[in-house]
């Protein structure tokens, strides 16, 4: 009885946390406290201390399930028996009441009262008798089997493992599920009786007034004179949560009694010890609702726990920034043209190159070398409105006669030659790096050059191929001959012009047009490059 006073006392103090410790104690000296100090200090607000805020992080929880008994009077070691004669089967019914109050993170502590059923059977082996515990020569000699009902108070410390797990794996447990370990100590009041299995006729009891062979075990003492026995109890908690409010429990907990008499059988019953008290195990199912709320308080948030949303948004923000979604080396963060095509060069901000800056990108244009400034259609190339090969933006003859022979600035030839200045201008084909193949980007300039052959069927030009400096000297001067051959067959084949009238040279890479020009107008070297990769076109007298 003094133990059911003390843990009753235990657990009134847990469960009242808002008494002050600074209540009036006769035996203090008093203190004398001056009027005005008196009338300056605040009073306490009693109505801040409700309810429900001594219930923040409490949890109430109602479990059922099933025991299984483990002690002298049973069948098997792991495994239920069942009794088809009296329909006794060895697991029995118990039912679970419990309040959980948070105090931190990894620690809570529970209060539980129990009450419920175990039993167990347990039949003669054939030609060997069970040694039986039977003081009054009741036993049959058949089998017993025995049925103990009981009432529990606990107190428990429940371990939250899941949250343990987060200090060494981030993000090592669910957000829904969280996992207890707990261990603490009860109270158990029992009464119990032992029958022969098929008869059902008494062999012993305790908690029981009446101990007669055919009916006794029949009568209860009264809770009070009912025996006693304290428990040691460990298990695990599955707490699968639901909503803010309720959440689904799942606990398998083991009650290992100081008492070797829950079965009403013992084995040695004048020297018991440890290894040999009964104990049984309790797998339950239910619900848990939170009665106060949760505490935000700062105490209850992780280290690691901040630490891990701040790895999570950095991590995010990382694959955030690394995103190329056109794969062009510019994450999407900065990348102003978010479509590019594989493999076009773009710059710092993603956009494509468009080295003449005529605003048509260069894998589109089909003259990347437009002077600065010119109006250009959506192919990227100069108008030229008269078609004398010289583009608006440098003809100073903008109508010249369809045909003509013009200088580099669009005039006539004829019209100047009294000055002496007899310099011819003829566009250049340009190509692409290592190739001979006449592209369509110059296809313009292969049809003015045609209308000045056709317009001037007395002149001859020496069509003089270029090459930048990729490559040896002796594998350049082989195509730049070769890109003059591939003109004048061009010319033939699709304009009708006899071969005849041009004459193929190589300069092979030794006059590269790229010294010629600014560096500050084409800042790029490969468009440099670009240039040199040409054949021009000179009358010869």
């Amino acid at each position: 009885m003094n133990r059911f006073l003390i843990l009753i006392i235990g657990l009134t103090f847990i469960w009242n946390p808002v008494f002050s410790q600074e209540q009036n104690n006769s035996n203090h000296f008093s203190i004398k406290i001056k009027e005005k100090e008196s009338k300056n200090k605040k009073k306490i607000n009693l109505n801040k201390f409700s309810l429900k805020k001594m219930f923040v992080n409490t949890d109430l929880n109602v479990l059922v399930g099933a025991t299984q008994f483990y002690g002298d009077i049973k069948q098997w070691d792991h495994i239920p028996a069942y009794e088809s004669s009296n329909n006794f089967f060895e697991m029995k019914e118990a039912i679970e009441i419990s309040f959980t109050k948070k105090i931190n993170r990894l620690f809570s502590v529970q209060t539980s009262a129990v009450t419920g059923r175990f039993g167990g059977l347990r039949r003669d082996k054939l030609g060997i008798p069970n040694e039986i515990f039977d003081p009054y020569g009741f036993y049959e000699g058949t089998g017993e089997y025995f049925v103990c009902n009981f009432k529990e108070l606990d107190l428990q410390l429940l371990i939250n493992v899941s949250n343990i797990l987060d200090f060494f794996i981030m993000g090592g447990s669910s957000d829904k599920f969280e996992i207890y370990y707990k261990n603490g100590i009860g109270y158990n009041i029992f009464n119990t009786v032992n029958r022969n299995l098929e008869s059902g006729h008494y062999i012993y009891s305790y908690g029981y007034t009446d101990e007669v062979q055919d009916i006794g075990g029949r009568i209860k003492k009264s809770l009070l004179n009912q025996p006693k026995e304290t428990v040691y109890i460990y298990g695990l908690v599955i707490d699968y949560e639901l909503t803010e409010k309720f959440s689904l429990l799942f606990d398998v907990t083991k009650r290992r009694g100081k008492t070797d008499k829950w079965d009403a059988s013992i084995s040695d019953f004048s020297n018991v010890v440890a290894s040999e008290y009964d104990n049984f195990n309790f797998y339950s199912f239910g619900v848990s609702y939170n009665i106060g709320g949760r505490s935000e308080d700062k105490e209850w948030i992780s280290p690691l726990e901040g630490l891990q949303k701040e790895i999570n948004s950095t991590t995010a923000n990382i694959e955030w920034l690394s995103e190329d979604a056109d794969h062009d080396g510019v994450s999407d963060a900065f990348d102003k043209e978010l479509n590019t095509p594989m493999g076009v060069a773009v710059d710092g901000s993603g956009v494509s190159l468009d080295v003449d800056m005529d605003n048509i990108p260069d894998y589109k244009d089909e003259d990347p070398f437009s002077s600065r400034g010119a109006i250009v259609d959506n192919n990227g190339v100069e108008f030229d409105s008269d078609n004398d090969g010289i583009p608006d933006s440098k003809d100073l003859e903008n109508n010249t006669k369809i045909g003509s022979i013009v200088n580099q600035y669009g005039i006539s030839v004829s019209q100047i030659s009294a000055t002496g200045d007899n310099i011819s201008y003829f566009p250049s084909i340009y190509f692409e790096s290592g190739s001979s193949y006449i592209n369509t980007s110059n296809l313009k300039r292969i049809a003015t050059i045609a209308m000045v052959m056709n317009n001037n069927p007395n002149i001859r030009l020496e069509v003089i191929g270029n090459t930048d400096k990729n490559g040896t000297m002796k594998h350049n001067q082989q195509l730049a001959h070769k890109r003059a051959e591939s003109v004048i067959d061009y010319l033939s084949s699709n304009f009708g012009i006899d071969k005849n009238r041009f004459e193929a040279k190589s300069n092979g890479e030794t006059k590269p047009l790229s010294n010629e020009v600014s560096s500050q107008e084409f800042p790029n070297t490969n468009t440099l490059s670009e240039i040199n990769r040409r054949v021009d076109f000179q009358i010869i007298p």
